[in-house]
C-alpha cells in the first residue's frame, strides 16, 4: 500500500560551514522545494494485508524459522534496519502489538519520521560524516553547489544534517564525503571534460570527482541511486522509502555522457534550473542566467537561443545616441538595442550574398554578446562551453535575389549552402574577438551543399523530422506522406546521413532539434512515445548527432511531463536499452499517477497502437487528431482503455496523483466519445451512457482547470454548454482532420 505525503518546505541554501582561516562563508541561491514522501510499505505489515497485527508476527516468526523471504515484505519486517529479518524484528513487532512500543518509534530520526531510516557508507552511519571541500574552495565553484545539494537532500531523506567544511583539517567527524573539483584545464580536468564524473568508496570515505559540472552530477547520481530521490518535475522531488541503504566499501563508478548538449523542456511545474534541470543532468540552452562557474557554465548560446538574425538585425540597425555624455558602455548598448529595427522572425531572412546585410548581422552579434555579458557577468568561451547563436530566423523562407538564387540553384549549393556562407564567414571573423569560440545555427532545408562544408567551429542544429508517426530509419512513411505538403522522413534520412558523414570529416558538431510534443490540441495526446527512444538512438548511432534540443510544449494534462522526463534521462544515458527506457517511464508513472502505473503504461501503449493504425504520416505541430489516430481502434477499445484509467484512479493516493489521473481520464473520454458519437448517440446504441459520460467529462474538465485547450488560448475555447448532437471533436476543435476536412 502506497501512501504519499506532500510536504512544502522552504529551504534556504545557506552553507553554515566550519571555515578555515582563508575561506569565506558561502551563500548560494535561495529556492523552494516540494518534497513528496513515498509510503511503498507500512512498517510491520509483513504480509501486505494493510494492517499490522498477529498475522504479521506469525509471518516474521516463520521467516526467522527458515520460511522463504519471498512470502513476506522484507522491508516492512525489518524493524532494526539491518537489511535482514531476525528475532530482533520479531521481538520489535511483539512490542508494537502489545502497545509497549509504537511503529513511529522505529521510523523517526532526531524526532522526525524519515523515508531513509539507516543510510551507511561502508557500514558507517551517515551521521559520522562531514562533507569536505578543498581548503581554497569558494562560492563560485560547482563543488560548493554539489555540497549544498548533497547536504540538503540527505537531510530531507534522513533528518541528519551533515556539516560542510573547507579542508580535511576542519573535520569534527570520523569520516568524510570528499568533493574534489579539478581545474578544467588540468590533465585530469580535460579527462573528465564538462560533464564527466566519478565516485568511489575508499577506507570508508566517499569521494566525488569532476571538473565543470561533474561534481554536481556525481552528487545527483548518489542521491538518485542510493538515497532514492526522483527529480521528476520543476518543483517537486520524490523520495522512495527505504529502511536501510549502504554504499559498500570498494564501490567505484565513472561516467561521461555521449551527448555534449542536452536540453529537454519540461512542461510540469513552475520552472527553475536548480530544481529540475540540473538534477536531471541537463546542460543545454534557454538558461542564460546560469552561465557562472557555480553552475558549471552550461553548454549553449549566451544570448539568443537559436533564431538570432532578427535579434542581431535589431541591434545592428540601432543608433548610438548622439550625446553619450555620462553614459556607460552598457547603457549605450541598451539604447542602441531599443532603437533598432526588429524584423518579423516568421517572414524574414537576410540576404546571404549582400555584404551590407552580413556586416549589420555581425556587428549586431558582437554588441548583443557584450550586452549578454553585461547581464550575466561572464561567458566561458575559452572553455568551449558557451557558444554564440548566429542563425536564420524561425521560417523556411530564403532570400530570392539574383545572387542568392545563383548560389543556391545555379551553382547547386542549395539553401543550406546559403546558410553556411554566412555561418562560416562569421565563425572566421569572430575569432578576432573571441578566439576558439563556436557559433551555432539552424538548418531547416533538406538539401545539402555541393561543395561548401561547415567550419569546424560551427555547430549545426538540424531541425526535423517531418513525419512524427514513423520511426526514422526503421519504418517507411506512407506514399502520400504527411499533411504538410506531403512531408515524409525520406529527405531527412538522406540529409542526416550526409551531415553525419561531413561533420565527421570537418570536426563540426551537429545537434538535433526534436519535436515529439503536443503543440496544439491539448486534449489529444500525440501517440509517439516509443519514437523518443528509437529516433534518439538512430540519430546518435547512425548520424553522429552530438546534442539534442527536445522541444517541450503543451499543457500537462496527461503525458507531456512523462515524455520530457524520459527524454532527459535518455539524453544523459543514451546507451540505455529500450527496456530500461520503459522502466524510466514506469518509474515516473508511479511517482506521477500512483499505484496504477502499470495500467497507465498499458493505456499509453494502446494510444501508440491507435497512432500506428491511423494509416497516415503526421506532423505534431500541424496535423489534427484525426490525422494521428485510428478512430476505429479508439471506438473499439474505448471501454477497456477507460477502465485502465479508472483502475489507476482507485490506486492513486495523493491529491496530486488523483488530479493527474483525472486529467488523463478527461482526455480519454474526449477522444473516446468523439470516436463513438455516431454509434452511441446518433444511432442510439448507448445514448444514456454517452450523455452521462459527456456530462462528467465536461464538468471534470472545468473543475480541473483544463480550459486552455489549444496553443493559442482564444483560438479554440471550451464550449459554454454541451451539445450532444455535435461530435465533441467538432464542438471543441471544429474539425477532426485536415485530410478530408471533416470528422471521420
Amino acid at each position: 500500500m502506497k501512501k504519499i505525503l506532500t510536504v512544502t518546505v522552504a529551504l534556504f541554501l545557506l552553507l553554515a560551514m566550519t571555515c578555515s582561516a582563508s575561506a569565506a562563508l558561502v551563500e548560494l541561491y535561495v529556492y523552494e522545494r516540494h518534497m513528496l514522501y513515498d509510503e511503498t510499505f507500512v512498517l510491520g505489515d509483513a504480509n501486505g494485508d494493510e494492517s499490522v497485527d498477529g498475522k504479521d508476527a506469525l509471518s516474521i516468526k516463520s521467516t526467522v524459522a527458515g520460511a522463504s523471504m519471498a512470502e513476506i515484505n522484507g522491508q516492512a519486517a525489518d524493524f532494526d534496519a539491518d537489511g535482514a529479518v531476525s528475532a530482533k524484528d520479531s521481538y520489535a513487532l511483539k512490542l508494537v502489538n502489545s502497545g509497549a512500543k509504537a511503529i513511529a518509534d522505529y521510523e523517526t530520526v532526531n524526532g522526525k519520521k524519515v523515508n531513509l531510516y539507516k543510510f551507511t557508507i561502508a557500514g558507517n552511519d551517515i551521521s559520522k560524516y562531514s562533507i569536505v571541500l578543498s581548503e581554497d574552495a569558494t562560492d563560485e565553484d560547482n563543488s560548493s553547489l554539489a555540497a549544498v545539494y548533497l547536504r540538503d537532500y540527505i537531510e530531507k531523506a534522513t533528518n541528519i544534517t551533515l556539516p560542510i567544511v573547507f579542508g580535511e583539517s576542519n573535520m569534527t567527524t570520523e569520516k568524510m564525503i570528499r568533493i574534489v573539483q579539478y581545474d578544467f584545464f588540468s590533465e585530469k580536468g580535460q579527462e573528465y571534460g564538462a560533464d564527466g564524473l566519478e565516485y568511489e568508496v575508499k577506507d570508508g570515505n566517499l569521494y566525488l570527482y569532476g571538473a565543470l559540472r561533474g561534481t554536481m552530477y556525481s552528487a545527483f547520481e548518489i542521491l538518485e541511486t542510493y538515497v532514492g530521490m526522483r527529480f521528476y518535475s520543476n518543483d517537486k522531488t520524490f523520495v522512495y522509502k527505504n529502511r536501510a541503504v549502504d554504499i559498500p566499501e570498494g564501490t567505484t563508478y565513472e561516467y561521461c555522457p555521449k551527448l555534449r548538449f542536452r536540453h529537454a523542456s519540461h512542461t510540469y511545474g513552475s520552472g527553475g534550473a536548480l530544481k529540475h534541470y540540473f538534477p536531471n543532468r541537463l546542460c543545454g540552452t534557454q538558461l542564460y542566467s546560469y552561465t557562472q562557474k557555480l553552475y558549471g557554465t552550461l553548454t549553449g548560446p549566451l544570448f539568443s537561443n537559436a533564431h538570432s538574425f532578427n535579434e542581431y538585425w535589431k541591434m545592428g540597425t540601432g543608433k548610438i545616441p548622439e550625446d553619450t555624455t555620462g553614459m556607460t558602455d552598457e547603457e549605450i548598448r541598451a539604447a542602441r538595442w531599443e532603437s533598432g529595427n526588429y524584423p518579423d522572425p516568421y517572414n524574414w531572412q537576410p540576404c546571404a550574398t549582400n555584404n551590407t546585410d552580413y556586416e549589420i548581422l555581425f556587428e549586431g552579434m558582437l554588441d548583443c554578446t557584450l550586452m549578454a555579458q553585461d547581464w550575466h557577468n561572464e561567458a566561458h568561451f575559452e572553455e568551449g562551453v558557451t557558444c554564440i547563436s548566429f542563425s536564420i530566423c524561425d521560417n523556411g523562407s530564403y532570400c530570392q535575389c539574383r545572387g542568392c538564387r545563383k548560389v543556391a540553384i545555379t551553382q547547386g549549393e542549395g539553401y543550406c549552402g546559403l546558410n553556411l556562407m554566412l555561418y562560416n564567414r562569421a565563425v572566421e571573423d569572430i575569432q578576432e574577438y573571441y578566439p576558439g569560440v563556436k557559433l551555432m545555427g539552424i538548418m531547416y532545408a533538406k538539401d545539402f551543399p555541393k561543395t561548401i562544408k561547415p567550419h569546424k567551429d560551427f555547430i549545426i542544429i538540424y531541425c526535423g523530422v517531418c513525419c512524427h508517426n514513423h520511426i526514422i530509419g526503421q519504418e517507411a512513411c506512407y506514399p502520400e506522406g504527411g499533411q504538410c505538403d506531403g512531408m515524409k522522413n525520406d529527405k531527412d534520412l538522406v540529409a542526416l546521413k550526409y551531415w553525419g558523414e561531413i561533420t565527421k570529416e570537418t570536426g563540426t558538431e551537429i545537434w538535433f532539434w526534436i519535436y515529439p510534443v503536443n503543440y496544439h490540441y491539448f486534449l489529444c495526446d500525440t501517440p509517439n512515445v516509443p519514437n523518443l527512444y528509437w529516433n534518439t538512438r538512430y540519430l546518435i548511432d547512425e548520424c553522429g548527432v552530438d546534442g539534442f534540443y527536445y522541444e517541450g510544449g503543451g499543457e500537462a494534462y496527461s503525458f507531456e511531463p512523462v515524455k520530457a522526463y524520459a527524454m532527459s534521462k535518455l539524453l544523459w544515458d543514451s546507451d540505455m536499452t529500450y527496456d530500461e527506457f520503459n522502466d524510466v517511464i514506469k518509474d515516473f508513472l508511479y511517482v506521477y499517477f500512483g499505484g496504477g502505473a502499470e495500467e497507465i503504461f498499458e493505456y499509453m501503449g494502446m494510444l501508440t497502437e491507435a497512432g500506428d493504425l491511423s494509416g497516415t504520416c503526421f506532423v505534431n505541430n500541424f496535423d489534427r487528431p484525426g490525422d494521428m489516430y485510428s478512430y476505429e481502434y479508439l471506438a473499439e477499445n474505448y471501454e477497456y482503455m477507460r477502465g485502465l484509467l479508472v483502475s489507476a484512479l482507485e490506486k492513486a493516493k495523493s491529491k496530486d496523483q488523483q488530479d493527474h489521473v483525472l486529467k488523463a481520464l478527461v482526455c480519454c473520454d474526449f477522444m473516446g466519445l468523439s470516436s463513438v458519437h455516431t454509434d452511441w448517440y446518433v444511432n442510439g446504441e448507448n445514448k444514456e451512457l454517452y450523455c452521462e459520460r459527456y456530462t462528467w467529462m465536461y464538468n471534470t474538465l472545468i473543475e480541473q482547470g483544463m480550459t486552455t485547450i489549444f496553443s493559442t488560448p482564444d483560438y479554440y475555447l471550451v464550449p459554454s454548454t454541451i451539445d450532444f448532437e455535435i461530435n465533441p471533436m467538432i464542438q471543441f476543435y471544429e474539425l477532426g482532420s485536415r485530410r478530408d476536412g471533416v470528422y471521420p
